[in-house]
Order: structure tokens, then C-alpha cells, then sequence
């Protein structure tokens, strides 16, 4: 599975504590992590407006926007972002509606610098599975494309290729050995493109354990060698 690029790991905390913000930032700029904080609901929403962050650190407890409206906000824009959210009330009924709502993890205040550190580094893992899972879906569809596509093609495409070839075997016409060459030709590139989509879906999976599948193109790409060979 491959990582985050440091680029892709940016996570937002909203809190109305400056203090707390000023903490998790700390703490998170030590994994190298990139931190946008704002304070309170209604910087966060704003924020959320203008772009998507891959992980969202939100409080429960605000005065002006709390953090099930942020929840929503992410849910009903469609937004991609995992929220974590942080309560310093014990509650588990907050909690257990947060999650409902689709957060993806929450911290009792107050926690340890290690619990935030895995807290984020497992949504970040999380991330990246979600992502490989989607680019296996997509060779997947290419897959089926090309096993659909090799065998509503390949069998009219052979016979065409044999009756051109049996044109150029009975006639010395030039203009119909010119038109059966052309019908050739143009047939071999189809057969190749249909080739080549095999190939880039000539994929090896793996499986971990808890179901998790993930792509290993270089394994796909060894197989699909060992196959020219």
C-alpha cells in the first residue's frame, strides 16, 4: 500500500481554544504533518468551504458553530475529509451521535500527544487504503472492458483478417490487394490496442489480513512480461 506523499498530509483542527489548537499543532508538525487550525466552527466551515482537508480535528463543544454542525457540513457537501472528533465531556451519547453523523474516530480530552499521533496516522493509513481500494475498482472496470471486449472482437476480427488475406491470395488486382492490405492493417491495430488493455490489467492483488485488497502494479507488471515471454 502506498503512503501519503508529505503533501497530501494536511489536517484542519477546529476548537475554540487557542491553547488546544496551538498543542495538537505542535505535537502533529513533529510527525510532519501540515496543520491549518481555526478557531471556532464558523472559521472551520469557512475553510471547509474553500477546499477539502484529507482529515478534519474538530471539538464537539463550541459556542458558535459545535462540531456535529461541522459533521454536517463535511456530510452534505460530500466531502471526502475523516473527522476526529475531541470531547472533553465523557459523554458517549455525543459520541456515538458523532459517529452516526460519520465521524471517523474521537479523543477524550484530556489525551496524550501519543494517542493524537496514532489517532492521525491511522486516518492518514486509512486514506491510503481507501485510495487503493478505488484504483482497484478502476482496473477492475478495465478488466472486465477488455475480457468483454477480446471476445466480441477477436473472433469477427480473425475472420475478417482471414478473408483479406485469402483476397490477397486470389487476385492481382492492385487496387483490391491495396484495399485488403489497408483492411489488414487496420485490423492489427485493433487486435493490439486490445492487446495492450490486457496487459495495463494484468494486475496482481494482495490480501491482508481484515480483507483488505491492494494493488501491486510491479507484480502485474512481471506477470505481464513473463506473459510476452
Amino acid at each position: 500500500m502506498k503512503s501519503l506523499s508529505p503533501e497530501e498530509k494536511v489536517v484542519l483542527i477546529i476548537d475554540d481554544d487557542e491553547g488546544d489548537c496551538y498543542l495538537m499543532e505542535d505535537i502533529l508538525a513533529e510527525m510532519g504533518v501540515t496543520v491549518v487550525t481555526a478557531l471556532g466552527g464558523v472559521m472551520g466551515i469557512r475553510l471547509l468551504s474553500e477546499r477539502e482537508y484529507p482529515v478534519v480535528i474538530t471539538d464537539l463543544r463550541m459556542p458558535d458553530v459545535d462540531g456535529m454542525a461541522v459533521i454536517d457540513f463535511i456530510r452534505k457537501k460530500a466531502l471526502n475529509s475523516l473527522v476526529v472528533v475531541v470531547t472533553g465531556f465523557a459523554s458517549i451519547d455525543n459520541v456515538i451521535e458523532a459517529q452516526r453523523l460519520g465521524a471517523y474516530d474521537y479523543i477524550i480530552k484530556p489525551f496524550g500527544s501519543d494517542l493524537l499521533r496514532f489517532t492521525v496516522k491511522r486516518a492518514f493509513d486509512f486514506i491510503a487504503l481507501r485510495r487503493e481500494k478505488e484504483r482497484l475498482k478502476v482496473y477492475e472496470v478495465g478488466s472486465q472492458i477488455a475480457s468483454t471486449t477480446s471476445h466480441e472482437v477477436f473472433q469477427p476480427l480473425t475472420v475478417l483478417m482471414g478473408e483479406a488475406n485469402a483476397i490477397l491470395r486470389s487476385t492481382q488486382d492492385e487496387e483490391v490487394r491495396q484495399s485488403a492490405n489497408e483492411i489488414l492493417a487496420q485490423s492489427r491495430e485493433i487486435r493490439d490496442i486490445i492487446r495492450k488493455m490486457e496487459q495495463i490489467t494484468d494486475y496482481a492483488t494482495k490480501t491482508y489480513p481484515g480483507g483488505h485488497t491492494i494493488i501491486d502494479i510491479e507484480k502485474g507488471s512481471q506477470k505481464t512480461g513473463n506473459h510476452e515471454t
